[in-house]
Parts: structure tokens; sequence; C-alpha cells
């Protein structure tokens, strides 16, 4: 990590890596690295699992790469599907799981393709923000022939006819539950993650399932994050 650190042609505000050591008889892995890096202002982060810690070294430095390589041409998005698959969570019965971590943060308003790069820069297969078309929650996720998918608490309205992404809308209903509700209907489904109603609030929210097999809910804070700015290009280069 410093020597890809030390690469880089500007100076990085801050970086972190976390080792988590699992060991689970259903894993094919053993080891989740995850890196942190703020460069530039802007936060990236890359996740990667390996059967030992030494073997994560090159895969997530790589991975770090990509990010930085996304970052630098926002509206050329990844490729889909992915080259290389998520690792499978811990086989944990459905009866067993629970809601173990619980985040809540204010939603960025942006546009969908923005969305799209704020959840490939952070290495994730989803992104709960404010669309900035409808003023509605949305989420974005990785999904379809397209790669891109767009889905809005409120309506179908489509994304603005500008959009560079191969970006599709969903015409699925949002579903009302509560947490609870909405982790019974995850257990039936076997899906990543549920995009959802929240009953309690009257916002969306989103369950995920986690690396240990349990489940992870984020929703939203009541105080917004202002507009964010419109995506340029820039050139970064490795020495």
């Amino acid at each position: 990590m410093a020597a890809f650190l030390g690469r880089l042609p500007e100076c990085w505000d801050s970086a972190r890596v976390k080792l988590t050591v699992m060991q689970h008889r259903s894993l094919s892995w053993a080891v989740l690295a995850q890196a942190n890096l703020e460069f530039k202002g802007q936060p990236i982060r890359a996740q990667v699992a390996a059967r030992f810690v030494a073997e994560a070294s090159r895969p997530l430095v790589r991975r770090l790469g990509e990010q930085l390589a996304r970052l630098a041409q926002p509206l050329q998005g990844r490729p889909w599907p992915p080259h290389r698959p998520r690792p499978q969570p811990v086989d944990r019965p459905p009866d067993h799981r629970t809601i173990t971590r619980a985040k809540s943060y204010p939603l960025t308003r942006c546009t969908a393709e923005h969305a799209a790069l704020l959840m490939d820069t952070g290495d994730h297969d989803f992104y709960l923000f404010t669309d900035d078309l409808t003023g509605q929650d949305a989420v974005v996720y990785r999904v379809g022939p397209t790669g891109y998918r767009l889905a809005l608490l409120d309506g179908l309205v489509p994304p603005s006819p500008r959009t560079v992404l191969p970006l599709s809308v969903s015409v699925h209903p949002v579903p009302r539950h509560t947490p609870d509700q909405a982790a019974a209907r995850l257990g039936r489904t076997e899906l990543a993650f549920q995009f959802f109603r929240n009953a309690d609030t009257d916002r969306a929210a989103v369950l995920y399932r986690r690396y240990d097999g349990h489940y992870g809910l984020i929703t939203p804070a009541e105080r917004p994050m202002p507009p964010q700015p419109a995506m340029r290009a820039e050139r970064i280069r490795y020495r």
C-alpha cells in the first residue's frame, strides 16, 4: 500500500487499511482486505477477499488503481459484467440472520450518473442518494443488460435524456416494509440487497447482506447534503 501511494502523482489526504480474518467452513476465502483512500478530496474504497493476508495485497492495490481510473473518467462506466465476481458471504440460514449494523447519513443530492460514480469508486454494488432531477430518494445499482439501473422511491420518472451512462430505470414498485419485514423478504429471495420504503419513516432504506451472513441497514439522515458539482474528467498518471 505504501509503495502504491508513493507512485501517485499528487499527494493523497489520508489512507487506511483494514484486515478482517473470518473462518467458516462455507467460505472459500479467509481474509477480507479493505483500503480507504482520500485523493484530492475524493473518497475511494477498495475491498477484496483472499485465502491468506499476503494474497490480498496485489488484488487490493490493483483494485485501487481501477478506482482511480474510474475517478479520472467519471462519464465512462465500469465494465459489466464484472470480471471479478464478489466473494460469497457466510452461508448463514435466513432464520439465523439479524440486522447487526445500522448506518444513517445525509443523502447526497446528485444526478444518477454521479451516484453511479460514487458507487463505483466506493466499491459498492448500490448507492442510496437523492435524485437531483426529481428530488426523490433513489438508488443506483449494478444489474441487467446495461449494468446500471436506477430505482426511484415514487413513480417511474426516467433520468435526464442527456444521460451518458447506459442506465435503465426499474419498473417495479418499491415495497413498503419495516426493516424486519424487509429482512424476511431478503431471506426468501436471496438477493444481495433490498431497496424499500421504510414504514417507520416513509423514507427510502436499503437492507443488504454483509460478508458475515447477517444484514446491514442504511437509512437517510434528516439533514440533506448540498448538491454535488458537475463531473469532469481528469488525467491521473502513475510514476
